[in-house]
């Protein structure tokens, strides 16, 4: 990874409503693009059995590894833009993010997981989700 973007904890949570929109969408897309896998297959078994281009089932074939190939192509522009913003998408199912921060002037990675409602949680660069640890919040001043 080339030059890693910083984020305080409140540059992180800025991004968080764009991050549930975009892992959303990329869920949706990634289950439609699953079950249209499952049916491009079988429509190449079929194919596959000598079936002409004029078959039906061709044709359905051509029309189902157009949208495949579309719903591919959204969910890799989705995940790009999660990238571009200095995110790290550790785990697409799941929604969990990771954002490079420096806390007590140790390099840490922020943890945050779709439906947080704030970044509560961090961990060590070299460990993972399951050694998050809660954030400690420094209290607001008045």
């Amino acid at each position: 990874m080339k030059n890693p973007k910083f984020f305080t904890t409140g540059e992180a949570e800025q991004l968080i409503g764009v991050l549930e929109t975009t892992l959303e969408r990329i869920k949706r897309n990634k289950q439609q693009f699953l079950w249209l896998q499952e049916e491009v297959a079988i429509l190449e078994l079929i194919v596959e059995c000598g079936a002409s281009e004029k078959n039906p089932d061709t044709i359905e074939l051509g029309i189902k590894r157009k949208k495949h190939g579309k719903l591919a192509r959204e969910i890799e522009k989705d995940v790009a833009a999660i990238e571009e913003t200095g995110c790290i998408l550790r785990d697409v199912d799941q929604g969990v993010v990771d954002f490079f921060s420096i806390q007590d002037g140790t390099v840490v990675f922020l943890c945050w997981k779709k439906g947080e409602d704030s970044i509560k949680y961090w961990h060590s660069i070299r460990e993972g989700f399951g050694s998050r640890q809660p954030l400690v919040r420094s209290p607001s001043k008045s």
